[in-house]
């Protein structure tokens, strides 16, 4: 090769030679040289090389060994691993040109639209990574004043975002912004944060009911609005909260007329009252007389459940009456909790002091709920009817929503022990120890000159306060 022509260049006040460079920094075309012979040939191979480089588009990127029956000027990326011809050539630019494959190792920042994919693709110094499907007019990626990324593909930092109706093209004069989730369990919505820790949420989160959900510290979350995709209704599922008072408001659910306690027999003593054990059988316990529907009635059956207390016991041990089995028999409803119950033993209705200070009886509802709304919840209060009787004389049935010691009311008999009907609100706050519902106490109270509450007195329940 004829030697290459020296150079002046001025560098720090002296001149020193250097040698130019043979090709060109980018596209690493040759440069015709002085004294040169052959000039054509070097000048044909920049020629060659534009062609394969400018407008560059290529086939495809995902070939490791060469097509079998290439066509002059066909362009190919190739792919990792390649093999054959195209061996130790992994990223470059491979050209079929005057019979042969040429290579043309790519910079960083070089672009090449991929014809099979329909996208444009850049050469990030490592791999070819999709950059745009261009016909589409669509970007992998794209970060306003921030950087986007595999997660956030959408990614803009300002102090204002807007969406305007298309008033240009011209539009139809609407602005829809859609979001768009797999399946029911996914999520859609959006996300509100304060220095990056999730507040509050809103979509459709997890069902297909929408939702706002708020959270005091981004980890624990409540359900503030659910409203039902079947039929718009709305739920507060934490309640309203009064403005004025800051106090929680009530609503008042309409329930299912149902009795949650109710003796139809007339019953010598008040509350609380004990009676003696025969047996235990499983869930069974077997009275040595025939009262068991003075702790629970047919009536009161997938209703309510009424706690019992065996004394005999050390502290006393409770269980709960879900049923009566025969007039002599009651069912609990874990006979884990009779496990060590014996004959002779002593049963109380009525809490023990250290329970409830006033010695109630507690009553849970929680059956009663699910079955008559798919769901159990801590309600707020009772609203019921109360009918109460005695034998010779005044009786009264007290209620409390908690059993402490100054909330008890209800009401009294006629004085010769006849019946007084009364409507009564209770506001439960005791949370039952079996269930998600609040518990109603109870007492029973029978005053001179009457010998026994009568059958049938009851409390029929008529409304939820939720």
């Amino acid at each position: 090769m004829p030697h290459l022509t020296q150079s002046l260049r001025i560098q720090g006040g002296k001149q020193r030679r250097i040698r130019p460079l043979e090709t060109t920094a980018n596209l690493k075309l040759p440069y015709i040289l002085p004294s040169q012979a052959q000039k054509h040939v070097t000048h044909n191979e920049a020629l060659r090389a534009l062609d394969a480089l400018v407008q560059l588009s290529v086939i495809g990127r995902g070939a490791t060994t060469p097509p079998s029956a290439p066509r002059e000027g066909d362009r190919h990326i190739v792919a990792d691993g390649p093999q054959e011809g195209w061996s130790g050539h992994a990223h470059d630019i491979a050209v079929f040109q005057d019979g042969g494959w040429a290579f043309y190792t790519p910079l960083p920042g070089w672009i090449a639209f991929v014809l099979a994919e329909n996208l444009l693709a850049v050469f990030d110094g490592a791999q070819w990574a999709r950059l745009s499907t261009g016909a589409a007019g669509m970007v992998e990626k794209l970060g306003v004043n921030t950087a986007a990324d595999d997660t956030n593909r959408l990614a803009v930092k300002s102090d204002a975002l807007l969406l305007s109706h298309d008033d240009v093209t011209p539009g139809t004069g609407d602005m829809r912004a859609t979001l768009n989730k797999a399946a029911v369990v996914n999520d859609a919505g959006f996300i509100f944060q304060t220095g990056w820790s999730t507040r509050a949420l809103s979509g459709l989160l997890g069902d297909d009911d929408w939702k706002v959900k708020v959270s005091p510290d981004g980890v624990t979350f409540y359900d503030g609005i659910v409203v039902d995709k079947d039929d718009g209704t709305v739920k507060f599922s934490r309640g309203v909260r009064d403005p004025n008072s800051g106090q929680l408001t009530t609503s008042l659910i309409p329930a299912v007329t149902k009795d949650i306690w109710r003796i139809n027999v007339n019953t010598s003593s008040g509350s609380p009252r004990t009676y003696a054990i025969s047996s235990v059988r499983e869930s069974v316990v077997t009275l040595t007389t025939n009262q068991a529907e003075e702790i629970f009635s047919t009536d009161m059956r997938d209703a309510s459940m009424v706690r019992v207390w065996n004394v005999s016991k050390s502290p006393a041990q409770s269980a709960w009456v879900n049923w009566n089995n025969a007039a002599n028999q009651i069912n609990v409803a874990n006979m884990a909790d009779i496990a060590t119950w014996e004959a002779g033993e002593t049963i109380r209705l009525g809490d023990p002091t250290g329970i409830n200070a006033l010695n109630m009886i507690a009553l849970d509802i929680s059956n009663y709920m699910f079955n008559n709304y798919g769901r159990v919840w801590r309600q707020r209060g009772l609203l019921f009817s109360n009918s109460v009787l005695g034998v010779g004389g005044p009786v009264r049935m007290d209620y409390s929503g908690s059993g402490a010691t100054g909330t008890a009311f209800g009401s009294v008999s006629n004085g010769d022990g006849s019946t007084q009907s009364t409507m009564v609100s209770v506001f439960t706050t005791e949370r039952s120890p079996i269930s998600n519902s609040n518990l109603l106490f109870i007492r029973e109270t029978i005053m001179a000159p009457a010998t026994a509450l009568a059958g049938t007195r009851l409390c029929r329940l008529v409304g939820i306060y939720a």
